[in-house]
């Protein structure tokens, strides 16, 4: 049977070419790794625009001749992805007193970022400082991770706290929370793979969400952490295989985010006004006693941040539905 005729100057549902993406993103990268397998040219084309960034990750650029792997970052260049190495490798260097060299050929190579980690030695905040100026120097950008890779040698909150601070100051492109490949036992994730909720509602209260990168390499994990910080979170360690479902969820167009995304609105202020924001899109009506409890701020810090948002116009007062002798805050 013929098709229908479309209906002439209707617009199309089905879009004729993707729009191209604006990059670099400040927000909502797709930070995905490559493990020098699953790449598939003629599947990775049209996905391009939904990737930001290329991690051939761990010490595997080292498995490749030069040439190999000088061909596989020019792929990605010419589709407009950056092209990042591991933290393993600089570790590795390191361990060898070769990471100036590795920066320097890095950069030869077409590298255009340095990830930078102690996941598995121990760097000092002045060693760590020391790379990141070299690689710097060298025309690279820098993404700092914090985290440790054994699931037995775990971080602290505190301590996780104090390294991702220290890790701003230097102003990297990123800060990206280490999850490992498996997802699970390290950093923001239990032992089962589930996000440790608590942890990252406290970061969040001292650290900018659009400064981080959230490693997420489970499929269940991207689409929790979006659903409940917004499409627009960055996320890393995706798969070459999860790029295309990523994309969906992050437009809205899977059963998991359907009609329940985030509308992203600009907040304006520390830290803790933003927090504040995110605690209210995300539990609706509380009054200032909830927010002291689930944000452990002082009360006059959610004082603040609260009359910053009634300023900026986000948020409004008014009686609660269940007990009216409350008074709590909605956004507008």
């Amino acid at each position: 049977m013929a098709s229908p005729a479309l209906k002439k100057g209707s617009p199309l549902f089905f879009p004729t070419e993707v729009a191209p993406a604006a990059r670099p993103r400040k927000t909502g990268l797709t930070h995905v790794l490559d493990r020098l397998h699953g790449l598939i040219p003629d599947e990775i084309r049209p996905l391009a625009p939904y990737i930001d960034v290329v991690k051939i990750g761990w010490g595997l650029p080292l498995l490749l001749s030069r040439d190999e792997l000088r061909k596989r970052i020019k792929f990605y260049h010419e589709l407009d992805i950056e092209v990042s190495t591991g933290g393993t490798l600089l570790e590795y260097a390191t361990t060898r007193d070769k990471a100036i060299q590795a920066l320097d050929e890095a950069r030869e190579l077409g590298f255009d970022i340095a990830e930078i980690s102690d996941g598995i030695i121990e760097l000092s905040s002045a060693q760590i400082e020391r790379l990141h100026a070299e690689a710097t120097k060298r025309h690279l950008d820098v993404f700092i991770e914090v985290g440790k890779k054994n699931p037995q040698n775990q971080l602290s909150l505190r301590e996780t706290l104090d390294r991702v601070g220290r890790a701003l100051e230097l102003h990297p492109r990123k800060v990206i929370l280490e999850s490992r490949e498996s997802g699970r036992g390290v950093g923001i994730y239990d032992g089962e793979g589930a996000i440790k909720w608590d942890w990252v509602r406290t970061i969040l209260a001292d650290h900018p969400r659009d400064e981080l990168i959230f490693e997420a390499p489970l499929e269940t994990q991207q689409i929790a952490l979006i659903r409940e910080l917004g499409a627009d979170t960055n996320l890393g360690n995706v798969s070459l295989n999860s790029v295309a479902p990523l994309a969906s969820q992050r437009l809205g167009l899977r059963g998991d985010t359907f009609g329940s995304l985030r509308t992203s609105r600009s907040v304006k202020g520390p830290p803790a006004t933003k927090f504040l924001y995110f605690l209210l899109e995300t539990y609706r009506g509380l009054d200032q006693s909830e927010l002291v409890r689930l944000s452990r701020l002082p009360r006059r810090t959610v004082q603040s941040a609260l009359e910053a948002l009634r300023k900026q116009g986000l948020v409004r007062e008014g009686v609660s539905l269940v007990d009216s002798r409350r008074r709590e805050y909605r956004l507008t």
